[in-house]
């Protein structure tokens, strides 16, 4: 939902400088105290853009063609080196964040995520992308030897919400077991703490809690439907 989105507002170190791309920027990129030329061209026909720096230049292709953002950010404040931001999208859906870095010679792409939810300058990023009625959280890490973003494994995503049961549905042991552990009773509140999103999208699991203190599993189409209290948007 554009809405939510809107409202989880980045903690990011960025440096003073335009937020589009229209005219090139300088900044300097590898530390050396001399500022790179930047640049950046839209093509809505291709459907993506090429980033120059210098001589230097690469190429991506965007789900959305239209023109986005350029922004210079510190990713890890403890080397000499500033890497490049450029943000692509108009929703939830197809917004992504495009990193590179430049050694002085080459522009490295350093990798893709959704958006750039918090990155302090420690070399971590935290990125949310919303799904349907929380926000899920993934971490990366900037491995700077090898030009490259890691996404580090969560086995749950965290979710933490809370909602009112209007129609009994049963939680399951396990997310290949449905031998059923309580049946939720009408009325009763419960708290959906975790998500598994490794299958389909729209058919992850929820590790949920009930007002009487037990753990099980419940689908995202029992939570949609038979629950209220939930902000359900696309």
């Amino acid at each position: 939902m554009k809405t939510r989105v809107l409202a989880v507002l980045p903690s990011v170190l960025w440096l003073s400088l335009p937020s589009w791309a229209a005219e090139p920027v300088r900044a300097d990129l590898d530390g050396d105290g001399k500022p790179e030329t930047l640049a950046v061209q839209w093509d809505v026909d291709k459907g993506g853009f090429t980033l120059k720096v210098g001589s230097a230049s690469v190429q991506a292709k965007t789900e959305d063609p239209n023109e986005g953002g350029l922004e210079i950010v510190d990713l890890d404040s403890g080397d000499k080196w500033k890497d490049i931001a450029i943000t692509t999208g108009q929703t939830d859906g197809d917004h992504r964040v495009f990193l590179y870095g430049f050694d002085g010679k080459t522009l490295k792409p350093l990798g893709e995520v959704h958006a750039l939810t918090e990155a302090k300058g420690n070399g971590i990023i935290l990125s949310d992308s919303w799904m349907g009625f929380w926000n899920k959280r993934e971490k990366y890490v900037l491995d700077r030897p090898a030009w490259k973003i890691r996404a580090v494994r969560q086995p749950l995503y965290a979710v933490g919400a809370e909602c009112k049961v209007k129609q009994s549905f049963a939680i399951v042991q396990g997310r290949g077991d449905k031998t059923p552990v309580a049946t939720l009773a009408q009325d009763s509140r419960i708290q959906v703490l975790a998500a598994d999103t490794s299958g389909r999208p729209g058919e992850e699991l929820y590790l949920v809690k009930s007002s009487t203190g037990l753990l099980g599993w419940a689908s995202r189409a029992d939570l949609e439907g038979k629950t209220e209290g939930l902000p359900f948007a696309g």
